[in-house]
């Protein structure tokens, strides 16, 4: 589902290359109010707000996750459009946008906002093959992870300004959290425009009518699917105690009980600066060394965060776990979002993010609903400690199925 190859001089190559960074620097500039307020401050607003159960609780890390399980078919109708790339992204933004204001009217129903939102998160993951079209043909193998970085980058700048402004806001007037989905709103169109300016090719259509197809590339490539594995067993290790964060710093049975301007300086404001400084980092790192040391190397981190985060005792101690999840995900995202271009033969690219994405979808799904309701027969350390376990299980594959690649 990839565009057919296109010849370009040197200097268009560049020109391309250019214009993508520039306005999708400007696309991720309102990116993290986007990500930080429906993580944060959505959950906040369930737990705080509305005192709402633990499946609706779950719902909100697990609705990205809803999008992720759907870009197979959603992709398949995307190349019927005839539409360029960033055109079909444009739409996203907007109708994401649109919903997130119907999520602020709902400031006296739980199931409009839930469900407007549910939605709109859904929507977005959307971008994720999208995208990676965008920086396949766009940008060339040996700067991508560094363009890419220097978006993600940006994307988390304005975060912690918008963290501590929601934060200062919910804590005089929790009510007053409509304001927050209206500015997410806005970032949302804003972003929509910004996409719609970068060049892309047009999306082309695939050979093959059912859109889960593609999913027997776990199999075909055996590389990819042991790939796949090990990011099942890593990302359910974290998606499954990453939610109960709030959960942990806001229950009256540890000793944190914290207000509201703290959650947002643990769940944004800390994290967001760490991965300003780090994600070029591990951008250029992306590019310079092997995939698999370098996605151990987050991998511990990650596995130290939830240890240092769920096992702290105080509010400064949830700031140092903090801390380690913002290093980690600097690092994963990149991970995360590129990781195909190295393993996917050129052009398969968009249909090896596809699957990836079905399957953190998978898990992104059922893991949230799954750690909810684990924790009402463990405790959150408890939980979280078979959390990292799972973590430290991915770490110990990477090297066999390093070898195995080789081969």
């Amino acid at each position: 589902m990839t565009s057919p190859a296109l010849q370009h001089t040197d200097t268009e190559t560049v020109e391309i290359a250019r214009r993508t960074l520039r306005w999708d620097m400007m696309r991720s500039s309102l990116a993290g109010f986007i990500d930080a307020g429906w993580r944060t401050f959505a959950l906040l607003v369930v737990t705080r707000y509305f005192d709402a159960s633990s499946f609706a609780k779950a719902l909100v890390p697990a609705a990205f996750m809803i999008g992720l399980l759907t870009t197979p078919i959603a992709l398949l109708y995307f190349t019927r459009l005839r539409m360029r790339t960033s055109t079909i992204c444009s739409i996203n933004y907007v109708c994401a946008g649109c919903l997130f204001l119907v999520a602020s009217a709902g400031s006296d129903k739980l199931w409009i906002f839930l469900g407007a939102g549910t939605i709109a998160a859904a929507v977005l993951a959307q971008q994720m093959p999208l995208l990676v079209h965008i920086y396949s043909t766009n940008y060339a193998a040996s700067i991508r992870g560094k363009r890419v970085a220097y978006a993600m980058t940006l994307s988390v700048a304005l975060a912690p300004f918008f963290g501590w402004f929601g934060g200062q806001l919910l804590e005089r007037d929790i009510s007053a959290f409509p304001i927050l989905f209206q500015i997410m709103a806005g970032a949302c169109f804003f972003s929509g425009g910004c996409i719609y300016m970068t060049p892309s090719r047009i999306l082309q259509r695939s050979p093959k009518s059912n859109p889960l197809s593609q999913l027997s590339l776990a199999w075909k490539d055996k590389v990819f699917g042991c790939m796949l594995g090990m990011w099942m067993i890593l990302g359910f290790g974290n998606l499954t105690t990453m939610p109960l964060q709030i959960e942990y710093m806001t229950s009256d049975e540890y000793s944190i009980q914290a207000t509201n301007t703290q959650i947002a300086i643990a769940a944004i404001v800390i994290p967001s600066i760490t991965r300003i400084i780090a994600t070029s980092i591990w951008g250029h790192l992306f590019d310079a060394f092997n995939f698999f040391l370098i996605r151990g190397l987050a991998s511990c981190i990650q596995l130290a965060a939830i240890v240092s985060f769920f096992f702290a005792d105080s509010i400064l101690g949830i700031y140092l776990g903090a801390f380690g999840y913002g290093l980690a995900l600097a690092g994963g995202n990149v991970n995360w979002s590129l990781w195909v271009t190295k393993f996917a033969p050129v052009g398969q690219e968009t249909n090896y993010m596809s699957v990836h994405t079905f399957t953190a979808g998978m898990r992104g799904l059922v893991a949230p609903f799954i750690g909810f309701y684990m924790i009402q027969f463990f405790s959150i350390q408890g939980w979280a400690l078979f959390g990292s376990l799972l973590v430290g299980l991915s770490l110990c594959l990477l090297y066999p199925i390093s070898q195995f690649a080789r081969r």
